[in-house]
């Protein structure tokens, strides 16, 4: 029993460390307007707390469709997706926090929260803020977008010496910003199923390329009266799309080995 216990605990341990080592390279999250498990927006404020405890540990949180930074409108896959997870219990409610990258992986879970006030909206921000002892632990801290210091040397005359007395030298120090390239307005690159592809702007909508050594058309995206969902037309890829908050693009389709309507991720690089 005690052996179970110990591997149990190093399990967690490996985990939280995994976890830290990865959230830390996101630098944004994003909180939804609702949670499948209650109705309508930011019901009991949980959406707003969630938010409010993501700033408090040292996160940049947004509620979606909130005003996003530019970085994060050229590149969505910059930030994390809260999720609250709730299990069913007689006279317990029981939160748990999960974290998804752009492409719907978990990057942390916390560990499940329980709560016995009796009052829903209590109980509800009681288990949330329990969940956050998990959050605290991580010590997150954001890791991108580092400066790089790099050391020049100028060279300085002093005035009035004499010719033969060395120049004197200092020591100037510049901060450059490393700034990672954002894709292009009119070309996207997506990642679907371990393939590249990319998505150039027509005054229809988009082309859509295969983006290997040689760039070959797959089919055309066409832009829908309203401007927000896409008519795709590419062979087995076609059907209904439109793009997420995260800036991937989501297609509709029926698969044509079962005739069942599937939802494929084109993930934003």
């Amino acid at each position: 029993m005690l052996r179970i216990l110990f591997l149990g605990i190093v399990l967690i341990s490996t985990l939280s460390v995994n976890a830290q080592k990865d959230i830390n390279e996101y630098k944004y999250v994003i909180v939804p307007k609702s949670y499948n498990f209650l109705k309508g927006e930011d019901t009991y404020q949980l959406n707003s707390l969630t938010k409010f405890l993501l700033t408090k540990y040292g996160f940049e949180a947004y509620m979606l469709e909130e005003n996003f930074p530019e970085d994060l409108k050229a590149n969505g896959c910059k930030a994390l997706r809260a999720d609250l997870k709730r299990r069913s219990g007689v006279f317990l409610t029981r939160l748990t926090l999960e974290l998804k990258d752009c492409n719907g992986s978990v990057v942390f879970t916390s560990l499940e929260a329980k709560s016995r006030e009796k009052e829903f909206k209590a109980a509800y921000h009681d288990a949330l803020r329990k969940t956050f002892t998990s959050v605290e632990a991580l010590n997150y801290t954001y890791s991108g977008d580092k400066e790089e210091k790099v050391v020049k040397k100028e060279v300085v005359k002093t005035p009035n010496v004499k010719e033969k007395e060395p120049a004197q030298t200092k020591e100037v120090k510049e901060t450059v910003e490393v700034v990672s390239p954002s894709p292009s307005e009119n070309t996207i690159t997506y990642l679907f199923n371990d393939a590249s592809f990319l998505f150039k702007k027509q005054d229809y909508g988009y082309e859509m390329f295969k983006n290997e050594e040689k760039q070959t058309s797959v089919g055309k995206i066409f832009k829908s009266g309203s401007g927000k969902n896409y008519i795709v037309q590419a062979g087995d890829l076609s059907g209904n799309g439109y793009f997420d908050g995260y800036g991937n693009f989501i297609l509709e389709r029926i698969n044509p080995a079962t005739n069942k309507l599937i939802t494929d991720t084109f993930a934003r690089q």
